[in-house]
């Protein structure tokens, strides 16, 4: 029988070690980390939609990293306000442009103040729901924490973040779309940091339906716009602009940066 001495036990404990190490990185691996200096966020729900820990977190579509945590928020506190004004500002601006084009009487135009106005559309109803983000309360809303694994993305200074479900067996994953901004918001704030507008997984249809006018109406008007352009065509986009320049005037800021 062959006597086990020094060397060998040194053997077998920096194998053993080896091992130890490797199946430690496996299970990083697994889990979606890399070994590298990573980027942390989090994000605050008032439902989260069945999301676990281990879940995708995804930007524009590619997947990131992962959901490290989701636990409930023990204590009340004040967020930094998220910059829900300049969000109204933009699609004030939007609604600006849309008017000019409509002005001009081409079919070609009255196309693209659709987009404007969808654009507008968007905006004012992410900023709507970014000034719901700025009190956080105890009992009502769940943090989730997300960590990049992903090195170099280019996450913007503006974006949005939500829960989607992911095929047919109901998994959920966060999603990060990055919002475009113009030049006066760059002016107005850090975009060094990246911000985040939350919006509910349940509640998104109904946030929207509730800031502008019913999905049924602007189904129709889009309808209508995509057809040849009369008259009648620009004043049903006229209409539009105007009842989402009302919706903006009784918007209340509770915070400002």
């Amino acid at each position: 029988m062959h006597k086990i001495n020094n060397d060998d036990l040194g053997k077998i404990g920096a194998i053993t070690l080896i091992g130890l190490v490797a199946l430690t990185m496996f299970i990083f691996w697994l889990k979606g980390h890399k070994i590298h200096n990573y980027d942390s966020f989090s994000f605050y729900f008032r439902n989260v939609n069945g999301l676990e820990e281990g879940a995708a977190l995804r930007w524009n579509g590619l997947k990131i990293g992962v959901v490290e945590s989701t636990e409930a928020v023990e204590e009340s506190f004040d967020q930094d306000p998220f910059p829900a004004q300049a969000l109204i500002d933009l699609g004030k601006r939007h609604l600006a442009k849309a008017e000019d084009l409509l002005k001009s009487g081409r079919i070609e135009d009255l196309v693209v103040a659709r987009e404007e106005i969808n654009k507008a559309q968007l905006e004012i109803t992410l900023g709507k729901a970014s000034n719901l983000q700025t009190e956080i309360t105890a009992g009502e809303f769940v943090q989730v924490n997300v960590v990049v694994t992903t090195p170099n993305v280019p996450i913007g200074p503006l974006n949005q973040v939500t829960i989607v479900p992911s095929g047919l067996i109901g998994e959920q994953y966060v999603d990060i779309t990055t919002i475009q901004i113009d030049e006066s918001y760059k002016r107005r704030f850090d975009c060094s940091i990246p911000r985040f507008v939350v919006l509910e997984p349940v509640r998104l249809d109904s946030l929207i339906r509730a800031n502008v006018e019913s999905a049924e109406a602007i189904t129709h008007l889009s309808n209508r716009l995509n057809a040849l352009f009369g008259e009648e065509d620009a004043e049903n986009v006229k209409g539009l602009i105007k009842n989402l320049e009302n919706l903006t005037k009784n918007f209340k800021i509770w915070k400002l940066f």
